[in-house]
């Protein structure tokens, strides 16, 4: 899912890791990896507080949406088949 590599590169461009994302969120580490892996099933709120904790800026909030686009286009196409 390219949500999913939007978050990683992300937090990896801010040198941290799920631990550091996790404790901020107030989850753990297992909990954090499941949101990243899964995002296309996690609920407006937490996308944002993910975002929020990332310190995510604009351009990167954009590419965010554009991959959710993709993912959700992609998701409807898989289940409609």
């Amino acid at each position: 899912m390219n949500t999913n590599k939007v978050i990683k590169s992300i937090r990896g461009q801010r040198l941290l890791t799920q631990d550091n994302i996790a404790e901020k969120l107030g989850v753990s580490r297992q909990v954090y990896n499941s949101y990243e892996n899964d995002l296309l099933h996690c609920d407006l709120d937490l996308i944002m507080k993910i975002l929020n904790v990332l310190q995510a800026d604009s351009s990167e909030i954009d590419s965010f949406l554009n991959a959710l686009k993709q993912d959700y286009l992609s998701y409807n196409l898989i289940e409609k088949t």
